[in-house]
């Protein structure tokens, strides 16, 4: 078996252990329904009944539950079947239309229903990156294709904005309808009205410039779907591995702050953790693989989350090409 066999195994291997959690978290989010009365106004409106929201455990069991319970064995026997592959993209389509009905329930209301939200918007996004994952053909990251450096520029920033309303704006505010819900009282400090806005602009400008370096330099997006053909050392990479994931992070702590919400604080420890230990060695693997000793010995001068003294000399690297263009 080889090396990339041996990935792909542990990749699909892990999506059938996602899916098998997600169909269990189904069917307890169901029973806590049933059994805990109280907990029903957190994923209903007002103008839903109790009874008008029981009558979805039908659809919910048998599409999400089951369903993902389904794909976790048929992924675990044989993930290259074309049974299995069909049914795991099937379950992604199922989660997108309850979570567009529950999402513009949640904003049409001001907020009612927030559990709901929060839980499809995860299932949908857990359940197509388990879908990506568990692929059978091609790398988790899919180098962007040949483009003009205007067309790189202007999808990495659709992709920013597309993230920046998903993680500074939509995020922040669901996690505000929960503290409500709960009863979680927000906490204030000194400055908290505009110093964070002065630190979130400074660290703005820095996250926008990283991406615009990868997209000029690196003929790509920062997204895995379209990433970078060539290794980019110049601008904030000069300092940091991911001057975007630094200053992203930043971002929403600064969001946080100036909400004075503990949960988004915590969502930004957990993002950073989940970065760290997941997405961050699936990333250098790749460019590593990608790259070969330019990428390693840039990861021994540099580091991940604290900039280096001095900084890297800017540079530009082809894939496994031993010549930098230093220009």
């Amino acid at each position: 078996m080889t090396v990339q066999e041996k990935d792909w195994l542990w990749r699909s291997k892990g999506a059938a252990a996602y899916f098998a959690l997600q169909g269990i978290g189904v069917g307890l989010w169901w029973v806590l329904l049933w059994q805990w009365p109280a907990s029903r106004p957190w994923f209903r409106t007002q103008r839903m009944s109790d009874v008008a929201l029981l009558d979805f455990v039908w659809p919910d069991v048998a599409m999400l539950c089951v369903g993902s319970l389904l794909c976790a064995a048929l992924l675990w026997k044989d993930a290259r079947s074309p049974w299995s592959q069909r049914l795991v993209w099937l379950l992604v389509g199922a989660t997108l239309y309850p979570t567009l009905y529950v999402t513009g329930a949640t904003f049409s209301s001001g907020g009612e229903g927030w559990a709901a939200t929060m839980a499809m918007l995860l299932a949908a996004q857990g359940s197509f990156l388990a879908a990506w994952t568990a692929r059978p053909e091609g790398s988790l990251f899919r180098v962007a294709p040949h483009r003009s450096t205007s067309t790189h520029v202007f999808r990495t920033f659709i992709q920013t904005c597309f993230f920046w309303g998903a993680a500074l704006w939509l995020t922040p505010w669901l996690l505000l309808q929960a503290e409500a819900g709960l009863g979680i009282p927000r906490f204030q400090t000194p400055w908290q009205s505009w110093l964070p806005w002065v630190l979130f602009s400074i660290a703005g400008v820095g996250n926008l410039l990283s991406g615009y370096t990868m997209s000029l330099w690196g003929k790509g997006t920062p997204l895995p779907l379209e990433t970078a053909r060539c290794f980019v050392v110049r601008g904030g990479y000069r300092w940091v591995r991911n001057p975007m994931a630094v200053t992203g992070l930043f971002l929403g702590a600064m969001v946080g702050w100036w909400l004075g919400s503990w949960s988004m604080l915590g969502t930004v420890v957990a993002g950073g953790l989940l970065w760290h230990g997941l997405v961050r060695p699936i990333e250098e693997k790749d460019l590593y693989e990608r790259f070969g000793e330019p990428y390693m010995n840039y990861c021994n001068k540099i580091r991940c989350w604290i900039p280096a003294w001095p900084p890297h000399p800017p540079a530009v690297y082809e894939e496994i090409s031993a010549t930098p263009d230093e220009s």
